[in-house]
């Protein structure tokens, strides 16, 4: 049987393993400003000269510009000329994770905007041990993390919301795509399906310093758990987006992994505080 201290070990691990979901504060486009018709005056002179007809003026079509992809002469991804692109373009996606490790499992369900100067969104999850409840006030589906536009975290608990002083409860993935490239040849696995969408797959061993300056918070909790390495395996597209993650460690003894999916990629979304 599990002790007791190991299984609050492992929760509060995989309490700092958070994504974010359910931005629905789509803007509203903007309503084009009211054209004035001033109507001409009839003509008085009967002899006046006939109007010359205007020569139209050729409207420009535009350029449609076709969505920039890194891929080889093959077509196959090249992983580097991805993320630079990736890095170079904000987007939101919707992303649903597991954490699984000994008694706990969690879920986190999220909308989050990746790559810009602020990892902003909104996120429900859901955390048990043992088959119970540790967060309390998730079941009625809405978020229970916010992060604004502005980087200010919210945490909801009881039913009211607080801001909290952790900054990155988005984790950076495109910093640990990077992290994996630069452990050489080794990381590049090749190509592979993610469920229709061609991915590459990137996998090796990451020191726990490498995960500094990705996701700090979860590294003071596993630096000070003695965690010194762990496992990363990460999909990314043609455009250099994160499409599956799988990250393997242990925490005093216990395995832990999280692992899931980002889909439905678009264009940065607003993110306000909650009320």
């Amino acid at each position: 049987m599990m002790r007791r201290s190991t299984v609050l070990a492992v929760a509060a691990a995989a309490a700092c393993l958070v994504g974010l979901v359910g931005c629905d504060d789509d803007a509203a486009p903007a309503a084009s400003p009211p054209v004035s018709a001033t109507a001409a005056p009839a003509a008085s002179t009967p002899e006046a000269a006939p109007t010359p007809t205007p020569t139209p003026t050729p409207t420009p079509t535009p350029t449609a510009t076709a969505t920039a992809v890194a891929t080889t002469a093959g077509g196959a991804i090249d992983p580097e000329k991805a993320l630079a692109l990736a890095e170079k373009t904000p987007y939101a996606a919707t992303q649903d994770f597991t954490t699984e490790g000994g008694a706990l499992s969690a879920v986190t369900k999220a909308r989050v905007n990746l790559n810009g100067p602020v990892r902003s969104g909104r996120l429900t999850e859901s955390m048990s041990v043992g088959g119970s409840d540790l967060l309390g006030d998730a079941g009625d589906g809405g978020p229970t993390v916010v992060v604004t536009d502005d980087g200010t975290t919210y945490i909801r608990n009881g039913g009211s919301w607080r801001t909290s002083p952790l900054g990155d409860r988005i984790p950076d993935y495109h910093g640990y795509a990077k992290a994996l490239l630069g452990v050489g040849p080794s990381a590049r696995k090749g190509m592979e399906d993610c469920d229709g969408t061609p991915c590459f797959h990137l996998s090796g061993t990451l020191d726990l310093e490498r995960m500094k300056a990705v996701e700090p918070e979860q590294y003071k909790l596993y630096k000070s758990k003695g965690v010194a390495a762990f496992q990363l395996d990460q999909w990314i597209d043609a455009q250099g987006r994160t499409v599956r993650y799988d990250r393997k460690t242990e925490l005093r003894g216990v395995p832990m992994r999280t692992h899931g999916t980002f889909r439905d990629f678009g264009p940065v979304e607003k993110v306000g505080a909650p009320v």
